[in-house]
């Protein structure tokens, strides 16, 4: 009996030992904060750029556990998130790239304070509604860029850059008399984005950016898109695919396809954002330039995109450490001098140093281009279209019929359909 005892203390001891031993394993994963986030993955920012971001910014917070999601394809990502909505999946935090004024009228986005923006050297961006911030502005991008094979220019017998529409014109006459394909487009099935990419910065330069009131006369239906300022945009994309200005597997190739077939020099110019500059190796084979796209009547407007960062979930479980996690994130300087190497995004945090922070990165002469391109004087800045927000903000759908009609065009589709497709839908969702 007294050996039973004893055996029963010995036992009871042991347990209280390895209680005692594992009580901090226990503790540590009770106070572990999980929280997904969702990225987006291109030829410029890789698996391998989300992994190091997220180390670094957790690196300082072990108390995090962030678990990456990824979409198909970036162009899909509002979508995606609708999905993972639905499956009561949607994730605790998202880099902003979809259309954020449809998930902020519907309730889905948590609202940052003002002492998250104090470090941002413009705290409004694309993500400012009513007051508030609910997308981190983590980057400045300009979308209207024209990039340019040097040597087609040379061989075509174009001696400048293009600075009107007109120049334009007569710049792709002339690559097309030479033999050569003057504009590189495409966007296939997910990546209608791509697609839709020179008629957005076509609509920004010379509709909305030149009428600041047609996106709210667009949502209260005293205007649609047979506007003839919208016409003349959406006729100027489908006029360079009549003239044969556009290279014809323009439908089949996908993002990555199309950024290669540019640099393989298939074609001579490529409309895209400044993030292009990020996948031009600096031993490329042939010289490219960039200039800013034209607006149609020659006034100098810009398409800048300052936002990107970040956005927290309304219904996330943990929204003080989400906010604190993006907050974080979007300014980390390693991961903005990163971004900045990989994908050409201009930091937007008043602590990073341009000539400090790059040190060891050997930068691709085209980034300091488009920022010089940036800073040009006198130079009105507009929003990217279909990714405003607020009062200005496209009825929740209306982006990804752009996207789809863009393909129209490409295809050869005649601008009056491509119109009435638009109309029609426009009145469908309103």
């Amino acid at each position: 009996m007294v050996i039973s005892n004893q055996i029963n203390n010995i036992k009871k001891l042991s347990s209280i030992f390895l209680f005692l031993v594992f009580l901090p394993l226990i503790v540590t994963a009770k106070e572990k904060i999980e929280l997904d986030f969702m990225v987006f993955e291109t030829p410029n920012l890789p698996a391998e750029f989300w992994d190091d971001a997220i180390a670094r910014t957790v690196e300082e917070f072990p108390e995090f556990k962030i678990n990456k999601l990824v979409p198909p394809n970036v162009g899909s990502m509002g979508d995606y998130l609708k999905q993972l909505k639905a499956t009561d999946q949607f994730p605790d935090v998202m880099m902003s790239n979809f259309a954020v004024a449809e998930f902020i009228v519907a309730g889905l986005l948590l609202p940052f304070e003002d002492s998250d923006l104090v470090n941002f050297v413009d705290p409004v961006g694309l993500g400012l509604t009513n007051g508030k911030q609910y997308a981190l502005p983590q980057l400045t991008v300009v979308e209207s860029l024209m990039f340019y094979n040097k040597d087609m220019f040379t061989k075509a017998g174009i001696t400048s850059e293009p600075k009107t529409w007109e120049d334009m014109e007569n710049a792709a006459s002339k690559l097309k008399s030479s033999g050569m394909t003057p504009l590189i487009v495409g966007g296939a099935a997910g990546d209608s984005w791509a697609a839709a990419w020179p008629l957005m910065n076509l609509v920004a330069l010379n509709v909305t950016g030149k009428d600041t009131n047609f996106l709210k006369d667009l949502k209260s239906g005293k205007r649609n898109f047979s506007d003839p300022l919208m016409k003349s945009a959406i006729e100027a994309y489908s006029m360079q695919v009549k003239n044969g200005w556009t290279n014809s597997n323009a439908l089949s190739l996908n993002y990555s396809e199309l950024q290669n077939t540019f640099l393989n020099g298939d074609g001579a110019m490529y409309p895209m954002g400044g993030f292009f500059a990020g996948a031009v190796p600096l031993d490329h084979p042939f010289e490219i330039g960039v200039f800013a796209i034209p607006a149609l009547d020659g006034s100098k407007r810009l398409v800048t995109y300052t936002s990107g960062g970040p956005a927290v979930s309304a219904s996330t479980d943990h929204p003080d450490e989400a906010r604190k996690f993006a907050v974080e994130f979007a300014t980390n300087i390693a991961t903005n001098a990163d971004d900045l190497f990989r994908d050409a995004h201009i930091p937007n945090n008043k602590n990073f140093d341009l000539e400090r922070d790059m040190k060891g990165y050997e930068i691709h002469p085209l980034i300091f281009e488009i920022i010089e391109i940036l800073q040009t004087p006198n130079t009105q800045h507009v929003p990217f279209f279909t990714f405003e927000v607020g009062d200005d903000a496209l009825v929740s759908g209306m982006q990804a019929e752009v996207f789809s009609n863009s393909q129209e065009i490409l295809s050869g589709k005649e601008t009056s359909i491509i119109i009435e497709n638009l109309n029609n839908k426009l009145i469908e969702l309103q």
